[in-house]
């Protein structure tokens, strides 16, 4: 987890600042006028993205609040847009994209709340009238840092009052204490990354067991929030179907059916870059060896009959544990995945946006699906 803080002396004066510094006692800090000091540091370690992760860097974010989701080119796009109030992870998962998106590079959390929330008010008026998604948990875990942050309620609190905004916040960790102490809305979504067993224990470093997330679920539920999921990335492994059919067993026999917004589904991925950066970094990992083809938009994808058997298991899988109403989208698939396994065929992003949107009605705390 993180050894050391470095603060933007721009910064420093935010409250943000002065709360995460407050959260961090034992801590070392250091305050600077530019990047240079962390670069340095990181450029001098055996394993400088590792490095990075150890390093808490407190700045500001200059414009672009809200963006669109980067969707892999030539392939279905989930229609979802991105907060990015953090950018990196203090958790070191082998298949992680974002060792290669930002390279060495610390923990870095924006601190301008108050001309972010700005940001976000222009972006929803924009929007006025229309569903959309969105979330924090694209470039960075939504509540990885959050003891230290304390944005997570928040968060809640702004977004639960925009009737027409499903906010997501997603995570492999079990940090749900602010969470917990927030009003529930029926418009905000916690949602965690899951995956098997095995491929959790050997490729999701730092992050909590599959099991401890799912406890996590549990306690958000029972609080009154809806919860997502993400099987992302699934991995073809000896025994997956019956390792996959586990966790999903216990999935809907700890979590009601009708407090899941949503389930999405995508299978392993990455670019020849990343194969390269997994294979240096994790030489334990099994993930290279897998048997993979470039796709249509270059990155490295398991043959499509393959990728359809493991997509057609977890769906077996979820409508044989009674999950059969629970939304499903896949992540970075084609129209053909869409038709032989979700049996629709979604022909452009607004489509998976209309699947995905609820009738919504009321605000706040009053707000009902129907």
């Amino acid at each position: 987890m993180i050894e050391r803080i470095f603060v933007d002396r721009k910064a420093a004066s935010e409250p943000l600042t002065r709360r995460i510094l407050k959260n961090s006692p034992d801590i070392p800090i250091e305050f600077v006028t530019r990047r240079r000091p962390i670069d340095d540091r990181m450029a001098a370690a055996e394993d400088p993205i590792g490095e990075g992760k150890k390093i808490l860097w407190l700045t500001r974010q200059k414009g672009g609040f809200v963006k669109p989701c980067p969707c892999t080119p030539k392939y279905i796009g989930c229609h979802y847009f991105i907060i990015n109030s953090v950018l990196n992870c203090p958790l070191d998962c082998s298949y992680c994209i974002l060792q290669l998106y930002l390279g060495p590079s610390p923990v870095t959390v924006f601190v301008n709340l108050e001309e972010m929330r700005r940001g976000w008010d222009a972006f929803i008026r924009r929007r006025s009238g229309r569903f959309f998604r969105v979330g924090t948990g694209e470039l960075g875990d939504s509540l990885a840092l959050d003891p230290l942050t304390r944005t997570a309620a928040e968060f809640i609190s702004y977004f639960r009052t925009r009737p027409n905004a499903f906010f997501e916040l997603k995570t492999k960790t079990v940090h749900i204490q602010g969470v917990l102490e927030a009003e529930p809305a029926e418009n905000i979504v916690i949602s965690w990354s899951l995956n098997s067993v095995p491929v959790a224990r050997r490729e999701e470093k730092g992050a909590p067991s599959v099991f401890e997330r799912l406890e996590a679920a549990r306690e958000v539920v029972k609080r009154g929030f809806p919860v997502g999921f993400h099987f992302d990335p699934l991995v073809l492994h000896p025994g997956w179907e019956e390792a996959y059919g586990r966790i999903i067993e216990r999935l809907l026999r700890m979590i009601p059916a009708d407090r899941i917004r949503w389930i999405s589904l995508g299978s392993l991925r990455f670019s020849p870059a990343l194969k390269g950066m997994i294979e240096e970094r994790f030489p334990a990992s099994r993930l290279p060896l897998g048997e993979m083809v470039p796709g249509r938009d270059g990155k490295l994808r398991y043959f499509k009959p393959l990728r359809l058997e493991l997509y057609r298991g977890i769906v077996t899988a979820l409508r044989r544990n009674g999950g059969e109403g629970i939304p499903l989208y896949f992540c970075m698939e084609d129209g053909e995945a869409w038709q032989k396994i979700l049996k629709k065929n979604p022909g452009r992003k607004d489509d998976v946006e209309r699947a995905l949107s609820p009738r919504v009605k009321g605000s706040g705390s009053n707000l009902r699906l129907y």
